[in-house]
């Protein structure tokens, strides 16, 4: 009887995860079949990996997140941060420039700010160097948030560089991600002793917070650190000695962040005002926080952040009609390359009308289930003239992308669903050529360092590795 019953209410279970996918959300075709055939083939497991990550939008993330919006905007409006972004705006401005950043003022939290100068930081090194130059020249406060803080050589470098900040009087604030960052018991104990501030944005358990689901897989990947309102940094480095190039798989790790000095970094600091108020409950809305930043120099930056709160997919967007927009060349560096439908269409149609588009995805890769699915890409792309190339220096993470001598952008989204859909993301869009050829000389240099896929060796892929790129790239929603 008791099987009888246990049979009756799994079923029941089973229906009812499967009508949430046909019926209840409105998901991408692609997607809807993934978790179909996860919750069909795999009854249980698939059930349960739904309702744990499965789920387009958990509503306590979704209104948390609103929340905070609604909490920093009248600050905001306070400290007229919007005129101060705005302040330098060329009337005649290029049409198509025009219109993208039109597009970024609709779907992000702030607007596009002129005057800027953003500087390219290639790998760990050149990064970790200029944030603690920035940190060791605060006044006031330094913001710091990453997807992913080890608790190595390099973690503790900054802690303790951190700590000395604090002990000098200077505010520390450090948001991390709970899943992403995993820290032993006290690492930041040196820090809140110095007087300085440590927080997880979404825990998926907190014994003070019993009342809140969490899901696993909505994760703050963005990286900012934000000093006295004047210096920001973002783009595709975490905290860890693998980005010093020291892991004993990957060898070494290629990487691009970007520092912005001038109005920008207001940008990056509502970020984190909002990502910090959702965090802990505390809002930033002193003056000090968001000072008038003079312009430094002539790049306009617009700083786009994206996240599973969102009813558009904002990166996405501006990612699209960039190339849409492209009129020369559209090179683009993705660790992690599962475009989806639109985006595969946009960058083909631009290889099609005799844009020179390039890809430099990784040859050796983390992910090696990520990696299939995107070379099931490979075929279609190079037969519409898409060239590509895997790089064979140790693993590229940088996350780049150069659209003729007009726009580049710099960030911590990936070419995937997760990034688009899933992930907190930040990437910054600069407009200026100065940057934009600079970014596309480091392109050919690691294009140098890669092998180059032919047509003819994407046709020749044999069957039972085509079929296991075909199940990958059907799982690609998923990953």
């Amino acid at each position: 009887m008791w099987d009888v019953a246990f049979t009756v209410v799994g079923s029941i279970i089973h229906i009812g995860a499967i009508a949430a996918v046909l019926i209840e959300e409105r998901r991408r075709p692609s997607a809807t079949l993934a978790w179909l055939l996860a919750i069909v083939f795999l009854p249980f497991l698939g059930v349960v990996l739904y309702l744990v990550i499965g789920r387009m939008r958990a509503s306590r993330v979704a209104t948390r997140c609103a929340r905070a919006a609604d909490r920093i905007r009248p600050v905001l409006e306070k400290h007229s941060v919007r005129t101060a972004l705005e302040a330098g705006a060329h009337p005649e401005i290029e049409p198509r420039t025009a219109s993208l950043l039109s597009l970024g003022r609709r779907l992000s939290t702030t607007p596009a700010s002129h005057g800027n100068r953003a500087e390219i930081l290639v790998d760990g090194e050149a990064a970790y160097r200029s944030m603690a130059e920035a940190s060791g020249a605060a006044t006031d406060h330094i913001h710091v948030e990453f997807y992913i803080i080890e608790p190595d050589e390099a973690g503790v470098r900054l802690r303790d560089r951190l700590v000395a900040r604090a002990g000098e009087g200077v505010e520390v604030r450090v948001l991390t991600d709970a899943v992403g960052t995993r820290l032993p018991f006290g690492f930041w104990d040196p820090l809140l002793e110095a007087g300085g501030q440590a927080a997880e944005f979404e825990p998926v358990f907190s014994p003070w917070r019993r009342r809140r689901h969490y899901r696993v897989d909505f994760r703050n990947h963005r990286k900012i650190v934000v000093v006295d309102g004047r210096v920001g940094f973002t783009g595709g480095i975490n905290v860890g000695t693998e980005y010093l190039g020291r892991d004993p798989t990957l060898g070494r790790w290629r990487d691009t962040h970007v520092r912005l000095d001038g109005p920008a970094a207001l940008s990056l600091q509502t970020t984190f005002a909002e990502d910090w108020y959702s965090a802990t409950g505390e809002l930033l809305d002193a003056a000090r926080y968001f000072p008038a930043a003079p312009g430094r120099d002539t790049d306009v930056v617009e700083v786009v952040d994206s996240g599973p709160d969102r009813h558009w997919s904002p990166i996405s967007y501006v990612y699209s009609q960039a190339i849409a927009l492209a009129r020369e060349r559209v090179w683009i560096t993705s660790p992690y390359f599962v475009p989806g439908p639109h985006l595969e269409q946009t960058l083909i149609g631009a290889a099609l009308r005799g844009v020179d588009v390039r890809l430099l995805l990784p040859g050796i890769s983390d992910s090696w289930l990520v990696q299939q699915a995107g070379r099931s890409y490979y075929r279609r792309f190079l037969e519409a003239g898409v060239r590509i190339f895997e790089y064979e220096r140790g693993f590229v993470h940088a996350k780049t992308m150069v659209v003729d001598s007009w726009v580049g952008t710099v960030g911590s989204a990936n070419m995937d669903t997760r990034s688009f859909q899933l992930n907190f993301e930040l990437n910054a869009f600069v407009y200026g050529e100065r940057f934009v050829d600079e970014l596309a000389d480091h392109f050919r240099t690691d294009q140098r360092h890669a092998a180059e896929v032919d047509l003819e060796q994407a046709r020749n892929v044999r069957y039972p590795v085509r079929l296991l790129r075909s199940v990958a790239r059907l799982l690609s929603p998923l990953l």
